[in-house]
């Protein structure tokens, strides 16, 4: 059983991500609606692809992010040392993206929950999301630096808003980054005997 100075942990990292206010915008189901047929598809489309975009209802910039479809849901893992991502937690759109051309397979509206570190759900959710975690430093201490610094965010499905191929064309669904002052430089690299011409 999880002692209860870990949910501590997690109130702590919920305040670092920041308090996200109730969006009374959506209407969603308080229960799944999904077809046998839908939750089929949401599964298959979920399993194939290696990464969704996802966005706080309250937000307006969709998020890539890598997941593990796992026991009928998404499981996302952010925080120090991972993806950067805003608190998922409440509800959240989750676009599907195709392996093949990346048009939209599905598009739903799932429930977030953050996950309290080492209550069984965690635990789980740790073991399924480290099976697929790629390059992690230290992979034997991976579920240590977890509890500490990340969260992991369960994202139910509840209804669906779009199934099917979207169009090719179709606007990218991430907002475009603020701009800097940032530039490369214009200084061509140096190359011993010179540059060939053509290169």
């Amino acid at each position: 059983m999880w002692q209860a100075d870990r949910v501590s942990r997690v109130e702590t990292l919920i305040s670092f991500f920041g308090e996200r206010r109730a969006d009374p915008r959506p209407v969603v189901p308080a229960r799944p609606d999904l077809t046998p047929e839908q939750a089929a598809l949401v599964a298959e489309a979920c399993s194939s692809s290696g990464v969704i975009w996802v966005r706080p209802i309250d937000e307006a910039r969709s998020h890539l992010a890598w997941h593990v479809w796992h026991a009928d849901a998404v499981l996302v893992l952010y925080g120090v040392g991972e993806q950067d991502l805003p608190l998922l937690s409440g509800h959240a759109e989750v676009r599907v993206p195709s392996k093949d051309d990346h048009s939209a397979l599905i598009l739903f509206v799932a429930r977030a929950q953050v996950l309290a570190p080492e209550s069984p759900a965690w635990q789980d959710a740790v073991t399924a999301l480290a099976a697929t975690r790629l390059n992690a430093l230290e992979p034997a201490q991976a579920a240590q630096r977890w509890a500490v610094g990340c969260l992991v965010s369960r994202l139910e499905p509840l209804t669906v808003l779009a199934s099917g191929p979207g169009p090719r064309d179709a606007p990218d669904p991430a907002e475009p980054p603020p701009g800097n002052p940032g530039t490369t430089t214009t200084r061509r690299p140096w190359h011993l005997r010179g540059r060939h011409a053509g290169r």
